[in-house]
């Protein structure tokens, strides 16, 4: 039969944030907002923090700069000398490796892009047969009515300026046909290159990448910020945090007393009952 201990009562955080800041009863002064307990921890900060600052600083110091060897007066590598050698490295490698990437991106594209277009072109075989027809008269290969517009339409023009058969006759028919094979250029050009699609982005699956050093250096001093900067005077969690601490020292108390209490209690029932059999 175990003993029953007694359920302390609930924590109230704003009481034990209180009683930490300003003392057991709001007002006694002996929290640690006590200006007595202030003066003493402002005296021990003013005579031993410059002391402590000084030795966080040649830490720093030597992991940025390396250690001074007694002996010879060199200094060892540091975090400076770590950083440019890595950088350095990793620089080499990038742009090798960079190298190797164009390099294999121009022979996928030399090797597959035929293929692929013709691909395209035979999916689509009507826009297909359009930007064949564009591309023929853009560069000049006429049919034979075309031609005799061409030459009919110029001669026309001679005849009304009455220079039919001289010299400007003929300049008129050569310019007549630059002129019309020149609108097909464009619309050509646009149609084929429609139709290819973007054979970089097909054939190789992604974008170029270029190296994102920049974008890992703004990630760690991200990550630098968000931490705390600086130590901080009055930490109102600390109260609860205590009166936590204190409480499941409590609950321990009393689970050891109720075991105690209970064995006490096993212990002088076993004796009652070997003393009754005794007695029968």
């Amino acid at each position: 039969m175990g003993g029953k201990g007694k359920t302390p009562p609930p924590i109230d955080p704003g009481e034990a944030s209180g009683k930490y800041l300003f003392g057991q009863d709001f007002s006694s002064f002996s929290g640690i907002t006590d200006p007595r307990l202030q003066e003493r921890i402002i005296g021990a900060e003013e005579q031993f923090r410059p002391r402590y600052a000084a030795l966080e600083l040649a830490d720093i110091n030597t992991f940025a700069q390396g250690a001074i060897d007694p002996e010879t007066g060199e200094r060892s590598g540091g975090v400076f000398d770590l950083l440019a050698d890595s950088s350095r490295r990793a620089g080499d490698l990038q742009r090798e490796q960079l190298a190797q990437q164009r390099a294999d991106d121009v022979s996928a594209l030399q090797e597959f892009s035929p293929q692929v277009v013709e691909a395209y072109r035979a999916a689509d075989p009507f826009s297909t047969a359009i930007a064949d027809r564009m591309s023929r008269r853009a560069l000049g290969q006429l049919t034979p009515e075309e031609e005799r517009n061409i030459q009919q339409q110029a001669r026309a023009g001679s005849l009304a300026r009455g220079r039919i058969g001289d010299e400007s006759s003929v300049a008129s028919e050569v310019l007549g046909r630059d002129t019309y094979t020149a609108q097909f250029a464009q619309p050509a050009f646009a149609m084929n290159r429609q139709i290819a699609g973007d054979l970089g982005s097909t054939i190789l699956g992604r974008p170029s990448q270029s190296i994102q050093l920049g974008g890992q250096m703004f990630g760690q001093a991200q990550g630098l910020a968000s931490g705390p900067m600086g130590p901080q005077l009055f930490d109102p969690n600390a109260g609860i945090n205590m009166a936590l601490q204190q409480r499941g020292q409590d609950m321990s108390l009393m689970g050891a007393q109720a075991q105690a209490r209970g064995a006490m209690i096993g212990g002088a029932l076993g004796g009652l009952g070997s003393a009754i059999g005794g007695m029968n």
